[in-house]
């Protein structure tokens, strides 16, 4: 645990400008009658250091609020740098910095994180910000209040002969407005000895995955990108490295598709969204810290190569509809990562089945990146229902799957199991 944190502090340090922090003295806080701060239908609990207001911005000691909601917090005593993480999600502030990191992105601040009466005090603003959760102010009662609903999500209980398999349709990027998930669904994923996962993403830096990752997604054939797209499509991509800087051949080597997994990572990555809080990971993460064995559907080499299958116009089309996003082109027709996210927030079946039927629409793209997969994840599926062990196990895969006269639920059902949604 120790290492972990080391590392954080070394990565979020980068984020902030190179400055020692400023503690703020005890006499900036106007004297007036105790703030309140409620989380949903909970008051926090401050003890003596209650929050304050600093030139009209009220602070609260970022521990105590954090800590209400699950984090786990350290402190850096040589670098004034106070980080919180809960199941990867991550925020870093600093003494005198008005800039912090959420999740390693920068975030401003309306005002500087201050110490008083030896507590960090940081803006209330700031926190409900960064965890996605609605700030209200109450005036009649001096209180502020953090609240937000649950997220519904996709959640399915798969049963045979006793044993139990929930199946979770994920989202693979998130942000914080995915938070916190139902008690129903936290339940189910403490209560199975398995976690299921399409791919382990905890292994990508391991030697031998780069290796196997590297071996698809570059050419080997001494041809290069350009050879493989059109003129214009290629001076798109020349387009998008000029404006990040980067150098106009860095793609060179890589297939189009690998380049369109790249580039769309970056756009969620703009977008405010990011792998590390992706629904996969957080269970990942929680898997991790309580030691629950971690299964996995698929495997690196069998997801790229679905996308190396494709055939060379869809790879080519794929890349222009993600420029298209990233340029801002109106003729996109790819769904926005909000609209996706919103979907999976509101757990609606109706929304998730209209977009299934759209993407049956593109025949190749459907039949190779869903149907075709199916197979395969359905057979481990029903291996988990006939163990003789009687061990329950959590599922989480894109909710893509899920729906549709081809989804896993479907097949599941056509197989006579008794599948509830929760």
């Amino acid at each position: 645990m120790k290492k972990k944190w080391t590392s954080l502090l070394a990565a979020f340090v980068m984020v902030f400008v190179l400055a020692t922090g400023v503690q703020a003295q005890g006499n900036t806080a106007t004297a007036s009658e105790a703030v309140k701060v409620w989380i949903n239908d909970e008051e926090v609990q401050f003890g003596a250091n209650a929050p304050v207001e600093v030139d009209g911005t009220t602070l609260v000691p970022v521990r105590a609020v954090l800590e209400a909601l699950g984090y786990t917090l350290v402190w850096d005593e040589a670098k004034q740098v106070v980080i919180a993480e809960k199941y990867g999600f991550s925020i870093a502030l600093q003494i005198g910095n008005p800039v912090g990191a959420v999740n390693g992105a920068s975030k401003e601040l309306t005002a500087a994180p201050q110490i008083l009466k030896g507590s960090t005090y940081v803006p209330v603003a700031f926190i409900s910000e960064a965890i996605g959760y609605e700030l209200k102010w109450d005036a009649a009662n001096r209180s502020v209040l953090l609240t937000k609903e649950a997220s519904k999500g996709y959640l399915w209980k798969v049963e045979k002969d006793g044993v139990e398999v929930h199946l979770m349709g994920s989202i693979h990027v998130g942000d914080p407005n995915l938070y916190p998930l139902r008690d129903e669904v936290e339940q189910a994923f403490d209560d199975s000895d398995h976690l299921v996962v399409e791919v382990d993403v905890t292994k990508a830096g391991e030697e031998s995955v780069q290796k196997e990752i590297a071996a698809i997604q570059v050419y080997a054939d001494g041809t290069t990108l350009k050879d493989h797209i059109s003129a214009d499509t290629y001076t798109r991509v020349q387009s998008f490295l000029k404006d990040l800087g980067l150098e106009l051949n860095a793609y060179d080597t890589f297939k189009p598709w690998s380049v369109n997994l790249d580039m769309s990572n970056y756009a969620s990555a703009t977008a405010g969204y990011q792998g590390g809080i992706g629904i996969d990971m957080y269970y990942l993460n929680r898997a991790l810290a309580s030691n629950k064995p971690v299964l996995e559907l698929e495997s690196f080499t069998s997801q790229l190569q679905v996308f190396d299958s494709f055939s060379k116009e869809l790879q080519e089309s794929q890349l222009n509809e993600t420029l298209d996003g990233i340029f801002g082109v109106k003729e996109t027709t790819e769904p926005t990562l909000n609209a996706l996210a919103d979907l999976w927030i509101q757990g609606d079946d109706a929304g998730l089945e209209a977009l299934v039927a759209e993407l049956h629409k593109e025949e190749e793209f459907y039949e190779k990146l869903v149907k075709n997969r199916h197979a395969g994840m359905l057979e481990k599926i029903e291996g988990y229902l006939n163990n003789e062990k009687k061990e329950s196990y959590f599922v989480v895969a894109g909710y893509l799957h899920m729906l549709g006269e081809d989804g896993l639920i479907t097949l599941l059902k056509e197989k006579g199991y008794t599948v509830t949604r929760i």
